[in-house]
């Protein structure tokens, strides 16, 4: 006689899931996150969503992950405080695609925790149209966007922009046109896949445009803010909110993300001669998802020296790139444009080509002729 045993399996409840975060949650969360709290927040989030209640009954582990990575950037899932969301992504594993949850931050908070790192004191981020009227008064300084906030004709999207205002009392501005926020946009794995195979709808790019090239331009400006003990968090929800448009995945391609070799080597050149100046225009021009990978590329171990050496060479090189802009400046209103060509002597193409875009047409002018004549 044959006996069959009964081998169902006891299926977790999403509150049970939640309530195995407990403990990590305790010892990685800031003062202000409260573990009953978030796990109320959560549930009720679950419970008003199917999908996403389907997706976490699914996979409980990502939903464990979610939960966990709350307390490590320190952001609320309090719809009051809309600092993030518990969102779903479909992910590649193998040959498969699966459903998992993520923490999504939100632009709201990672300006709440710029403010919160203490290297910031104030920071916004607003989009420009074409009919708008926006004017890039250079570095040290806020531009002027003047427009009609009630008109409906405002044209076209132009882009979008960032002021930060640091306790040192100056500005710090970031501006991103629509086309390097569309190239971001385009690498999206959700948009990719309603663009080009009709699946989904598209994730936030489509329902939230605005939030979504705000985002895109405060996870870009960051690198230029002043670091504290408290930024970790703020970096934490950067590469979080990356990684859930699906910018890790992609970035094994070559054309996407992954640095050469050339540029593994600029880098490290760059950091064993303490080349600010270059470094920050080095960062400039490589696109985010490159940076990214340059920036995590340290050996185990030396990661947050490293870093912390990178993130002093770009602040450093920005001071010096605005200094140098108001001594061209200066020089150029006077006409000396042999002083000005001594003052740019050994310059790189690429710093050439950002300082022109700081400095006074007339002084740009000068910029040009005497790197045509070196």
């Amino acid at each position: 006689m044959t006996m069959t045993e009964n081998t169902s399996v006891q299926v977790e409840r999403y509150d049970q899931v939640i309530e195995k975060a407990a403990d990590r949650f305790a010892r990685n969360a800031p003062k202000h996150i409260r573990f009953e709290n978030e796990k109320g927040y959560a549930i009720q989030l679950l419970q008003n969503n199917s999908y996403l209640m389907q997706v976490a009954n699914e996979n409980p582990g990502s939903l464990l992950q979610a939960i966990t990575n709350i307390a490590a950037i320190g952001l609320s899932l309090n719809p009051a405080k809309k600092q993030a969301y518990l969102i779903t992504r479909n992910v590649k594993i193998g040959d498969k695609w699966i459903s998992k949850i993520f923490l999504e931050p939100s632009y709201v908070g990672l300006c709440d925790l710029a403010t919160m790192s203490g290297s910031i004191e104030w920071i916004q981020a607003n989009c420009a149209y074409e009919n708008d009227e926006f004017i890039d008064n250079g570095p040290g300084e806020r531009p002027t966007h003047k427009y009609n906030a009630f008109s409906k004709d405002r044209g076209a999207f132009a882009g979008v922009y960032c002021v930060a205002k640091t306790k040192g009392g100056d500005y710090l501005t970031d501006i991103m046109p629509a086309e390097d926020v569309n190239s971001i946009m385009a690498r999206s794995e959700a948009y990719k896949a309603f663009k080009e195979k009709n699946k989904g709808n598209g994730g936030p790019w489509v329902s939230d445009f605005i939030e979504m090239a705000k985002k895109s331009v405060v996870r870009r400006a960051f690198k230029m803010w002043p670091k504290t003990a408290e930024s970790e968090r703020l970096e934490n929800a950067i590469m979080l909110s990356n990684d859930n448009e699906g910018f890790a995945p992609i970035i094994t391609s070559p054309a996407l993300g992954q640095y050469s070799a050339d540029q593994k080597g600029l880098f490290d050149q760059l950091i064993s001669k303490s080349d600010a100046l270059e470094m920050f225009v080095f960062t400039k021009t490589l696109d985010e998802a490159v940076f990214s990978n340059l920036y995590h590329s340290f050996e185990k171990g030396q990661k947050g020296k490293y870093q912390r050496i990178v993130d002093d060479l770009v602040q450093k090189g920005f001071a010096q790139m605005r200094d140098i802009a108001e001594q061209i400046n200066e020089l150029a209103e006077n006409g000396e444009e042999t002083a000005i060509a001594e003052a740019v002597q050994g310059f790189s193409n690429d710093a050439l080509e950002h300082l022109v875009g700081l400095v006074t047409p007339q002084a740009a002018s000068m910029i040009r002729n005497a790197g045509a004549q070196a």
